[in-house]
């Protein structure tokens, strides 16, 4: 019996969504267990996603590590602005995000070692919709309000070897944690009868993973870089107890990068993520989907400003996500711009990205502009 009652809890806060008129929660793209960042620095985030494995600051392929020339600090702020059309209403919401903390340092010759902390789903919304109840036989209007504050993150442990200029492989291990605190309150329009019903729950999420990948150079300026990770057990937890149990998704992805042009790069990236290994996490009315990404970028060097080297950045992305509309998969299109100035001869550079998605699913449409800052330190 308490096996049932904390899985209902899990259901509640996994599909709480559900229960909200989606335009009163103001957004398409927080179902489920949330939204995924995609784990992207922002450098890789000014390509769509296109640079993703054989950036050294996103924390996807550990193979790329080498790639980052020497010991960087990397930290960036991701704001996201949205708003979602559904029967007729129009609702503007934001979140800030901080989706990506990254150090690395080189070890001996070849050797890489990093530690980053980043992103996977990030699950932030409010909903407020009236509903009338039952109370002794007598049908009473009142409000219910829902929020939700949470992530699930991904703290990344990784090593790497550069075996020669044509071939560099990492490995690395994943500790999966976070927490959601869900809010639900009913507030009736007869206050002088009827007190107002609170209840706070917290669910937490711990799971581990493991990932490896490599960075090879077949052909001369043509690098192909690919990456996995496989996901462990994972639970979630309501107090002390277990709720759910099942297993942190599986990923697996591929980029194509030629640099034959000096200062600049052109990518085209796969990307797979088994997000389906998390269904047994939440209710069965839960929607889970795998999901599968496609970009396409370009870095290219830019004029010099008084002295300074720049970098301009152009990609576009077609994705699924993870967690379902009333049985719609939704979909997201991207396009992405970004920039990159170089200071103090090369010891630090800010990078600056903007990305316009659109999301639809059964006649509700989103769209969020995010705007990515990120400071990059080299000793």
């Amino acid at each position: 019996m308490r096996r049932l009652v904390l899985s209902a809890i899990v259901g509640a806060a996994a599909a709480a969504s559900a229960a909200a008129p989606l335009a009163a929660q103001g957004a398409l793209s927080l179902q489920g267990f949330g939204y995924p960042t995609g784990q992207l620095s922002t450098r890789s985030a000014g390509t769509a996603g296109a640079l993703g494995e054989t950036d050294a600051v996103s924390p996807l392929n550990p193979g790329a590590l080498p790639s980052g020339g020497r010991t960087f600090f990397a930290f960036q702020i991701d704001p996201e602005f949205r708003s979602v059309k559904s029967g007729g209403q129009t609702v503007n919401t934001n979140v800030v995000r901080f989706p990506a903390i990254s150090v690395g340092a080189k070890l001996f010759t070849r050797g890489f070692a990093s530690a980053s902390f980043s992103s996977l789903l990030d699950r932030t919304w409010d909903a407020s919709y009236n509903d009338s109840v039952l109370v002794s036989g007598q049908k009473v209007r009142s409000t219910v309000a829902t929020s939700v504050r949470g992530a699930i993150n991904d703290a990344r442990v990784a090593f790497a070897w550069q075996f020669s200029e044509k071939l560099q492989a990492g490995l690395a291990f994943h500790a999966l944690s976070g927490a959601n605190r869900l809010n639900l309150s009913r507030t009736f329009t007869d206050s002088a009868t009827f007190g107002p019903l609170a209840q706070v729950s917290t669910l937490s999420y711990s799971g581990t993973a493991v990932s490896g990948g490599v960075v090879v150079l077949p052909l001369p300026h043509f690098f192909v870089a690919a990456s996995g990770r496989l996901g462990g057990a994972m639970a979630t937890r309501y107090g002390d107890s277990v709720a759910t149990r099942g297993h942190a998704p599986n990923r697996y992805g591929m980029s194509v990068v030629y640099d034959g042009i000096p200062g600049s790069q052109i990518a085209v990236r796969y990307n797979r993520d088994l997000w389906s290994r998390m269904r047994s996490l939440g209710s069965s009315s839960l929607q889970v989907n795998d999901a599968t990404e496609l970009s396409a970028g370009l870095d290219v060097a830019g004029p010099k400003f008084q002295t300074i080297p720049t970098q301009f950045r152009l990609g576009a992305r077609t994705r699924d996500l993870p967690f379902g509309w009333v049985g719609n998969v939704v979909k997201e299109k991207t396009i992405a711009v970004g920039g990159q100035l170089t200071m103090a001869r090369g010891w630090a550079s800010v990078d600056v990205s903007l990305q316009r998605s659109t999301r639809t699913a059964g006649g509700v449409s989103e769209r969020g502009n995010s705007l990515s800052v990120g400071l990059t330190v080299r000793p």
